[in-house]
């Protein structure tokens, strides 16, 4: 059972925690051998369609006003997608960083506070982060970028899915948490807001393989 207020927790930790780690490599505006999820990878229904390589999707209802002794609510939608910019050099790949807003949002609050801004009222929330390696193939008989490990999360209402995919090769790369800060970061959000250890739990189950 996920809270309201451990969804805007997990809502802020990514938006101002995990997402700088994610730009830090190429730029504010940019992505380096990162880029949001494929439009089919979706782990629970009553979230708007993910465009391709979404980064994030946070929606649910602002107060715009007041309605007696109450708040007068409207809808929002923020939408954050990562399109492919550019190759940089052999081994990397570069993509951009565009940010949609629909509905009650003023003007004047930043995107990377909406999970602490009052009053706001979450509903769902969305985030995915696809890492690209650059690897030797055949069929390009040269090295290309290719997505090797995933994490994706989705949370609508009280319910919180979260799932990782991770490919391999060296024993020294087997825990994408230990080489990627941003996956780390995503973790420990994720631990701080509902107690689950996924760090922990990724540990013992590669240890028993």
């Amino acid at each position: 059972m996920l809270t309201s207020g451990a969804l805007s927790d997990i809502i802020d930790g990514c938006l101002r925690e995990v997402t700088p780690l994610v730009r830090q490599g190429a730029g504010s505006k940019e992505l380096l051998d990162l880029k949001g999820r494929d439009p089919h990878d979706t782990l629970l229904p009553g979230i708007p369609s993910a465009r391709s390589d979404e980064l994030f999707r946070v929606g649910g209802v602002i107060a715009v006003g007041k309605k007696g002794v109450d708040f007068e609510w409207e809808p929002f939608e923020i939408a954050c997608y990562s399109p492919f910019n550019r190759f940089e050099g052999t081994h990397h790949i570069v993509h951009a960083v565009e940010t949609e807003r629909a509905g009650g949002v003023p003007t004047w609050l930043p995107t990377h506070l909406i999970g602490m801004a009052a009053p706001i009222k979450p509903r769902f929330f969305r985030y995915g982060l696809e890492r690209f390696k650059s690897m030797l193939t055949f069929a390009s008989l040269g090295y290309a970028p290719q997505v090797t490990t995933t994490i994706l999360i989705d949370s609508v209402a009280d319910t919180l899915a979260f799932k990782l995919t991770h490919e391999f090769k060296k024993s020294a790369e087997a825990n994408p948490f230990e080489i990627i800060p941003a996956y780390r970061s995503l973790a420990n959000v994720i631990k701080a807001a509902t107690g689950y250890d996924i760090v922990a739990d990724f540990t013992t189950k590669l240890a028993a393989t």
